[in-house]
């Protein structure tokens, strides 16, 4: 009897900028829901999403960690908005106000 082949998974990492690019910046006119969906799945790719869902930090994480996942996910997010629609939150603190 032979032994079954082992199909092994590579996982390739992804650069955010490959990401980043594949998202059409949203200027208010083109759909909200199919760029909401796309920039999830950009923040899902960069383990981020848990900065939308949540309202203040987990406890488990440290403040300095958290705010530097926070400010990723604001930049991502930020980036893939139109220059007229980053002005009006570009004062935003909070990934999950924007």
């Amino acid at each position: 009897m032979e032994m079954a082949e082992v199909n092994q998974i590579t996982v390739k990492t992804v650069s955010i900028h490959q990401l980043k690019n594949d998202v059409v910046k949203f200027d208010g006119i083109n759909n909200f829901g199919m760029w909401r969906y796309e920039v999830m799945g950009v923040l899902g790719a960069q383990n981020l999403e848990g900065t939308l869902e949540l309202q203040e930090k987990i406890v488990d994480i440290l403040e300095k960690d958290w705010k530097k996942l926070n400010k990723t996910s604001r930049g991502i997010i930020r980036y893939c908005l139109t220059h007229d629609l980053k002005y009006h939150v570009m004062n935003e603190i909070s990934a999950k106000s924007i």
